[in-house]
């Protein structure tokens, strides 16, 4: 498998948590725990794949559209943090060994508000991606068409 596929994979994966991490009554709390860690996972995946992006922040010029992106993707990154440190402490499966009190409450609020802003500036980060993402889809499926046709 290629890089760029399995790029693509990881994305998909990363949409496919955040969607199924969205509608928390209907996963319950233990999948919504469990599938947090795997988004986490794979974020790592993510980030770990695109390192060249971050080793290159400080570097090159700044344009209003790289400018954007940056803040975008540091927004999401305090939003990200935000979500998993208060999903830890308010954990009653996956780290239900952790046992804070007193903060549930600011945990619970501090989760929410993650979350929901999270899913924004995620779906606004894949919205900025969407041609670059549309674009290796579409070359991977001329590449399985011709390799079933044998061009």
């Amino acid at each position: 498998m290629n890089t760029q596929k399995f790029k693509l994979g990881i994305d998909i994966l990363l949409t496919a948590a955040l969607l199924l991490l969205m509608p928390y009554e209907l996963v319950g709390e233990a999948a919504h725990e469990w599938i947090g860690m795997g988004m986490f996972v794979i974020l790592i995946i993510h980030h770990i794949l695109n390192r060249k992006w971050t080793g290159h922040i400080g570097k090159g010029k700044y344009t209003p559209v790289r400018i954007v992106q940056t803040i975008l993707v540091c927004l999401l990154v305090i939003s990200i943090l935000g979500s998993m440190l208060s999903g830890i402490i308010l954990s009653r499966h996956v780290f239900a060994f952790i046992n804070i009190r007193g903060i549930s409450a600011l945990a619970g609020r501090v989760h929410m508000t993650c979350a929901y802003w999270g899913f924004v500036l995620m779906s606004l980060h894949l919205g900025i991606h969407w041609r670059m993402t549309m674009s290796a889809a579409g070359k991977q499926s001329q590449n399985q068409i011709k390799g079933k046709i044998g061009i």
